[in-house]
């Protein structure tokens, strides 16, 4: 009995782990440790605040590309920590320019 709730309480609690996400946006700016992302239209992050700063530490293997102002990319990451003046995300799994994506 003891062993099936342990089972039970286990495959609940991976059902309940937040997945990663991601939104399309515009570099802003790029400085040393960050860059400062404009959501597109539409993406749901859009309605948390106009501003993220997605930090250039990256999870992903591979590093971040080559990114300037104005380049569209994709940002995949998970949980978000809201202030005054926009977003700051806390894990960020990788950065695609939108040219690298198919």
């Amino acid at each position: 009995m003891i062993a099936l709730i342990i089972i039970l309480l286990l495959l609940t609690g991976c059902s309940n782990e937040k997945k990663e996400e991601y939104f399309k946006g515009i570099v802003s700016e790029v400085a040393d440790s960050y860059f400062i992302v404009i959501p597109n239209e539409g993406e749901p992050i859009k309605n948390l605040g106009d501003k993220v700063w997605v930090p250039k530490k990256v999870v992903s293997a591979d590093g971040i590309p080559d990114v300037s102002a104005d380049d569209k990319i994709q940002v995949i990451y998970k949980d978000v920590e809201k202030f005054d003046d926009g977003i700051k995300l806390d894990v960020v799994y990788a950065i695609f320019k939108e040219s690298e994506i198919e």
